[in-house]
């Protein structure tokens, strides 16, 4: 039992004193937080700066990097031979590697493209052994239209599909490709096919020269038009994309549509190069082309991507590997640097949408 004179409330003098107490300057505890905190944010800031500048520059210093060494390593590197042959071989991974930008920035991924090299240049050449080359060409245009798309309708039907849809057209297209030419090569098309692969002009493979137009397109059309801008937003956020009104899945469906196009041209480049239709041409090189895209800045997240910068990539691929060559080193060891640069190129572009150290 409580007595009158005795309170259990606490007096607004205790109150004070507690309040006093809890807020102050002599305790150390809040003080001592704040110098080991307060240059995190600064850390932070550096590293997500440092992410950024490096995904988007950081692949041209690669480049640079890349050709000083091998100019010092090798005297053949710099002839006007051996770059005009990386261009050449270049060609082929860098129309597929663009495909696979535009539905990249889109938010999706196509593994098709490989396939499609050596499907496109078996269907061309098996048209083109009784039919001139341009209907050969618009055979193989409408091969690349009609997967682009079935990948691009089944992809929008829910989300993150993508991958395993493209994985499982990537196996039947292969399938269909060793069905029709029952496994062997297929010789004595039209002739008119080889140039895009074969041709040159002034000396200069017409296929780099196509490669570089069809970037500089690319990039228009992804900067300057309002469809490609579309691209990127519908990557960035779909819901928001939607809320603007834009297509989703019809753009979507447009970014598979070209990248089969594309996959189309280089198969057609392929075929002038070697001549014929190989059953496995193409076979693997969808993970290459992906790499290339990533090791340009660009992230399976969507929403963000450059054509220069593919192309850039495009070409360290190619340079690992021309300079492997010259230097008489294992063959093998491509696969193995390749990788760690793939690798490298991810972990920076995690680190800049993380924000930097965490």
């Amino acid at each position: 039992m409580t007595s009158r004179g005795t309170s259990t409330e606490p007096t607004a003098t205790n109150s004070r004193l507690e309040s006093s107490t809890a807020v102050s300057p002599q305790d150390p505890a809040p003080t001592t937080g704040v110098l080991l905190t307060a240059p995190q944010p600064r850390l932070l800031k550096f590293g997500a700066a440092f992410a950024k500048i490096w995904t988007s520059y950081g692949i041209f210093l690669i480049l640079g990097v890349l050709v000083v060494g091998l100019a010092i390593a090798t005297p053949t590197f710099l002839t006007t031979n051996n770059l005009l042959n990386v261009g050449g071989q270049i060609a082929v991974m860098g129309f597929i590697s663009l495909g696979v930008l535009l539905t990249v920035i889109t938010g999706n991924v196509d593994l098709t493209v490989g396939a499609m090299v050596g499907l496109a240049g078996a269907i061309m050449a098996m048209i083109g052994l009784g039919m001139p080359a341009p209907v050969a060409l618009a055979g193989g245009l409408v091969l690349g239209f009609a997967v682009g798309i079935i990948n691009g309708y089944l992809s929008t039907r829910g989300k993150n599909l993508s991958v395993i849809v493209t994985l499982a057209g990537m196996s039947i297209i292969q399938g269909v490709t060793l069905l029709i030419t029952n496994g062997q090569p297929v010789y004595g098309f039209d002739n008119a096919l080889n140039w895009l692969g074969f041709g040159t002009v002034f000396n200069i493979p017409v296929s780099l020269i196509a490669l570089v137009l069809t970037s500089i397109i690319l990039s228009l059309f992804l900067q300057r038009t309002r469809w490609g801008r579309e691209f990127y937003a519908v990557g960035g956020n779909a819901e928001a994309a939607r809320l603007a009104g834009i297509p989703i899945n019809r753009r979507v469906m447009l970014a598979f549509v070209l990248s089969a196009i594309l996959a189309v041209i280089g198969g057609l480049v392929l075929l002038g190069r070697v001549a014929s239709a190989q059953p496995s041409a193409g076979v693997g090189m969808e993970l290459n082309a992906v790499g290339a895209v990533l090791i340009g800045g660009a992230s399976l997240n969507g929403g963000a991507g450059k054509v220069m910068n593919t192309l850039a990539g495009v070409l360290i691929l190619g340079l690992i590997t021309n300079g492997i060559n010259l230097l008489n080193i294992n063959g093998f060891v491509a696969y193995v640097v390749i990788g760690v640069v793939i690798l490298f190129a991810i972990l920076m572009n995690q680190w800049e949408r993380k924000g930097g150290i965490r």
